[in-house]
């Protein structure tokens, strides 16, 4: 049984891994919790039945009885958290981004170096998809040449799921002197991965990629490998809406980011078009838990065409991950998702601001 300390209670915590963990009593009990707003602990803690609860993260790491930590805080405290917890002698998951700027990255990365029994895994939960998986098995049992790849994220965002599903805390009594420190440290954070001399429109795309387009950057990542060349970036809504054109090997490829529209609908997706072949993976909403995922290939000769449907899959990904990071830690098996694979897509959102500044 892995004692576990879960850093952070708001939305993401409360839709998706404190219920998930509530299921999973036979790898995890979670024995303390830890934010800013003393209402939200309280609450959290009588929900859960949860013996320790602390205000402070770190006093959370070094003083609870737990044996690794989750880390849902707000992204800017991730890395010190991460490494605050491994210098504790403790496993770590951490939501990604893992950090905000690779510079960052590349630290917590060289102290994991002293710490090789524990685990580290970033949580990437798309790449842990049941149809993602089938996807790249096709591609890799049957390989075919890419000409074409389009992905996105077009989407609504929570509130609408949310205010029909589960009900939410939201506390009042967030200190604004932790508003004000955390608001300061996102700034400088930024000022370190894209410069202090970023305008607003940039800073607004690179926390968009950072931490929506990172999903789906990270999943083409592991089908494909890592863009060539970004050959545009175009925005508008003050950063908010990105269509960026990208080169791959031997392909063209274009990424669309809405995340404001107020359709309900959740347009993410990749789709591989390979002649006479094309993948589409189609994820649902994660603020609803067991939403399907599914995968649609499409097969063409010159008499024929076959459609082939992979789901609906109802398996949550966030469960499947942690039940991954459970094994990981009880065989020291690696997951695939650790500090070194995050390091390329942030060193890409770096430079995709860079060739937004040049247009």
């Amino acid at each position: 049984m892995i004692k576990l300390g879960v850093i952070g209670l708001g939305e993401v915590s409360q839709l998706m891994h404190l219920p998930i963990l509530q299921d999973l009593t036979e790898s995890y009990k979670v024995t303390a919790v830890s934010d800013v707003a003393p209402s939200l602990v309280n609450y959290i803690q009588k929900k859960y039945h949860i013996a320790e609860g602390y205000l402070n993260a770190v006093e959370l790491i070094e003083k609870a009885d737990i044996d690794a930590v989750l880390i849902l805080s707000p992204d800017q405290y991730h890395g010190e958290y991460a490494a605050r917890a491994l210098k504790a002698g403790k496993h770590v998951f951490v939501e990604k981004p893992v950090t905000l700027c690779s510079g960052e990255l590349a630290e917590l990365i060289e102290l994991k170096k002293e710490y090789p029994d524990q685990i580290v895994m970033v949580g990437y939960m798309r790449r842990y998809a049941g149809p993602f998986l089938k996807a790249k098995e096709i591609l890799e049992a049957e390989p075919k040449p890419t000409e074409y790849l389009r992905f996105r994220d077009i989407i609504l965002e929570g509130p609408f799921f949310i205010g029909q599903t589960r009900p939410i805390f939201y506390p009042t009594d967030v200190p604004e002197e932790a508003i004000k420190e955390g608001n300061e440290r996102r700034r400088a954070h930024l000022d370190r991965a894209i410069g202090a001399d970023a305008s607003d429109d940039q800073r607004t795309t690179y926390q968009m990629m950072s931490g929506l387009g990172c999903h789906s950057f990270s999943a083409v990542r592991e089908l494909f490998g890592t863009p060539k060349k970004i050959h545009s970036v175009t925005t508008a809504v003050n950063g908010q809406h990105v269509v960026i054109v990208m080169e791959f090997a031997g392909f063209l490829a274009t990424y669309e980011l809405v995340n404001n529209q107020e359709v309900v609908q959740f347009d993410a997706a990749i789709e591989v078009f390979q002649k006479n072949r094309k993948l589409h993976i189609k994820y649902e909403t994660p603020y609803i838990r067991y939403q399907p995922a599914s995968l649609e290939v499409i097969e063409s000769t010159d008499t024929e065409t076959k459609t082939t449907n992979y789901g609906p899959d109802f398996r949550d990904a966030f469960q499947t991950e942690l039940n991954l990071f459970a094994e990981c830690i009880k065989t020291g098996k690696q997951p695939k998702t650790i500090l070194e694979d995050a390091v390329d897509d942030l060193k890409l959102f770096e430079e995709i601001i860079r060739v937004m500044g040049r247009s």
